[in-house]
């Protein structure tokens, strides 16, 4: 999930690692990292709770219209750091676009914050909403490969096992690694690829110990049958 910007702003997501799916050993969890949110789930809490400092994270007293600007009520020649909540930072270009429209209306820092509060906001939801999305997506890909007809039910806990080894047999980390980030370890038609391979891995070479007849060794069993002497 990358990070979204707008209006001069970006969000970042927590890193809390890859989300293990049902071919990569998950615990039925799809919960990832997003914005940070309070008990009550609001993405942007902290947003207001930054609102009430200045530029150097100093608390702005009640009347202190202009505590950024040193009293100021006219706009800056240069607008101070804007305080973000945490997970959002500034992006300086659309920052510097942001400015001279800031002048033009005449906005105090102060004014100017609030403003950057609004869209750290915007952002904040926008980001939760993805992940929100994301998660959702993945349940509803494990519930489809759960009640899948051809291997889940009954046998889908011994199906994923038999999917599992073959990702053993043949995957590689980077693969995992692949299921993991997007989630497809997850989806019904991955799952089910994996099991038909996990199959052929149980089923014995007739007239042989189980191991693959090479292409050789069946040409001259075409040409000449199997020869005891």
């Amino acid at each position: 999930m990358g990070d979204e910007a707008t209006t001069g702003v970006e969000t970042e997501t927590n890193d809390t690692g890859a989300t293990e799916t049902v071919l990569t050993g998950d615990e039925g969890s799809t919960e990832t990292g997003g914005a940070d949110t309070n008990s009550d789930g609001d993405a942007s809490a902290s947003t207001d709770d930054n609102a009430n400092l200045d530029a150097d994270g100093n608390p702005i007293a009640d009347g202190d219209a202009d505590a950024g600007t040193e009293g100021s009520d006219t706009p800056p020649d240069t607008y101070a750091d804007f305080v973000m909540p945490e997970g959002v930072t500034l992006d300086e270009a659309l920052t510097a676009e942001a400015t001279p429209i800031f002048k033009e209306m005449g906005a105090t820092q102060e004014q100017a914050q609030k403003l950057m509060d609004i869209a750290a906001k915007q952002v904040q939801a926008s980001s939760q909403k993805q992940v929100d999305d994301f998660n959702q997506l993945l349940k509803d890909w494990r519930t489809q490969s759960e009640n899948d007809g051809e291997f889940g039910g009954d046998k889908f806990d011994e199906n994923v096992k038999i999917a599992r080894n073959a990702i053993t047999k043949y995957g590689t980390p980077e693969l995992q690694q692949l299921l993991n980030d997007h989630g497809v370890g997850n989806h019904p038609e991955v799952v089910r690829f994996m099991v038909r391979v996990g199959r052929t891995l149980k089923e014995d070479v007739p007239g042989s110990t189980g191991g693959a007849t090479s292409k050789a060794e069946d040409r001259v069993s075409i040409l000449y049958g199997n020869q005891e002497t």
